[in-house]
């Protein structure tokens, strides 16, 4: 791709000046001093400046993720040549001298963007930078006391920039240290935070060949080592002391599965009763005629992430706001789901009167309507568990959930959410 990290820290060898005494010159920057004294000053303040300063001005750390990958290094934002660098637009220092350096025309572009639509995020091009696209991404929410969503949805934004983005394929990007200048975030959490929603977003994507960068200011070494020190517990996770004393158990033979599968439910068991109850409880026979079978969906990268989620909301809220709720899809979209969750890349598909989400109901009659027939008639529904969180009411201009609020919604039976890992399709529908 002919990616390359720039570093600002670049050294550059100074012309000597032969009347000074060679004793008087430093050898490490061989930069010339007029006495003894002087060059002995500046060894001893530069000895101190390296020790706090990160081992490596170039990319020191990547780990792979599926078909992706997560770097930490140093340099300057606007001098990496990469596919696409994200700005955050609220944050004014690192977006002024982002537009100052692009240049007039995407200066121009991005005010007349910005104005239009204030809380969107949206690309440009490079302009006199050497990236190829440049991605606006505002975060009003932005402060020292910032929770972790307000760092997951500028991830999240950025993702859907590139899985949205016509003109280039993006295969390279590249993070500031978000919130840790003028902001004063906790350089140890954001680097956490941003990192994991990384990890996130690649596992949700194990084909996107994508190189994710963060680059930190060479003068920050103490948040490039926080980021660093971060990326080695995602590369090596902390493993539990071994009690020698105890033999290791293996796990029981029933734990042990696939990581993915699609379990029919026999028309006798509790489940398959429970959940014909459920759907038939707001499914009129003039649109049901016969259920033709119900599967439970098993998919344990999936299931982990939900569990996480749900115990974060129960934490959170210290209450338990998990609904089950129906999503009316085509087989294909079905199909899809199963492997690849519930993407909010197809915002729209089922309207967006109530915020540019994924939409569920209590209602299987109103899921229905979305529920295309394949070449036999048959149609498709998923139960699913779905963390409303609080939620609010929704309009057309949301595109995520409004601060405080988890969800949005229409009132009565559609709940819209905006993070994937809020919902899990437990059981698949096949009717007609």
């Amino acid at each position: 791709m002919g990616n390359k990290i720039s570093s600002k820290a670049d050294k550059q060898k100074v012309e000597v000046d032969k009347t000074v005494p060679s004793t008087h010159i430093c050898n490490r920057c061989h930069e010339q001093f007029g006495t003894a004294l002087d060059l002995q000053y500046h060894r001893c303040k530069g000895n101190a400046i390296i020790s706090a300063t990160p081992k490596s001005t170039e990319d020191t750390s990547g780990i792979k993720i599926f078909s992706g990958s997560m770097h930490v290094c140093t340099g300057d934002i606007t001098q990496q040549q990469m596919d696409a660098i994200v700005v955050i637009s609220t944050a004014v220092r690192l977006r002024d001298s982002v537009l100052q350096q692009a240049g007039d025309t995407i200066k121009k572009l991005y005010t007349e963007q910005a104005q239009a639509q204030p809380d969107t995020s949206f690309s440009t091009n490079n302009g006199r930078l050497p990236c190829k696209k440049i991605f606006f991404i505002p975060a009003p929410k932005l402060s020292k006391s910032a929770d972790k969503w307000v760092f997951r949805t500028i991830v999240s934004e950025a993702i859907k920039l590139i899985v949205n983005e016509k003109t280039i394929t993006i295969r390279s990007l590249v993070f500031p240290g978000v919130g840790c200048g003028l902001n004063g975030c906790d350089a140890t959490f954001v680097a956490e935070t941003l990192m994991r929603a990384v990890a996130y977003e690649l596992e949700q994507r194990p084909n996107l060949p994508l190189s994710v960068y963060f680059v930190i200011q060479s003068r920050e070494s103490i948040v490039f080592n926080k980021f660093e020190e971060q990326l080695k517990l995602i590369k090596s996770p902390p493993r539990p002391p071994i009690r020698h004393s105890v033999a290791p158990r293996k796990p029981p033979p029933k734990h042990i599965g696939p990581a993915f599968e699609r379990r029919i439910l026999e028309p006798s068991s509790n489940a398959f009763k429970q959940v014909l109850q459920t759907f038939r409880s707001s499914m009129p026979d003039k649109l049901c005629k016969e259920v033709i079978r119900i599967e439970n969906i098993r998919n344990k990268r999936w299931y982990r992430q939900y569990l996480a989620e749900r115990d974060d909301f129960n934490d959170r809220l210290k209450q338990n706001t998990e609904k089950r709720l129906f999503h009316g899809c085509s087989e294909k979209a079905a199909d899809g789901i199963m492997k690849e969750f519930f993407n909010r890349g197809f915002a729209g598909a089922h309207g967006t009167s109530y915020g540019q989400g994924c939409y569920f109901s209590s209602d299987a009659s109103y899921s229905h309507t979305y529920a295309a027939a394949n070449a036999k008639g048959e149609r498709r529904m998923f139960l699913a568990r779905v963390l409303v969180g609080k939620s609010a009411k929704g309009d057309s201009s949301m595109k995520i959930s409004p601060a405080g609020f988890d969800s949005t919604t229409d009132g009565s039976h559609i709940f819209v959410i905006y993070r994937d890992s809020q919902a899990f399709g437990e059981y698949l529908i096949t009717y007609r």
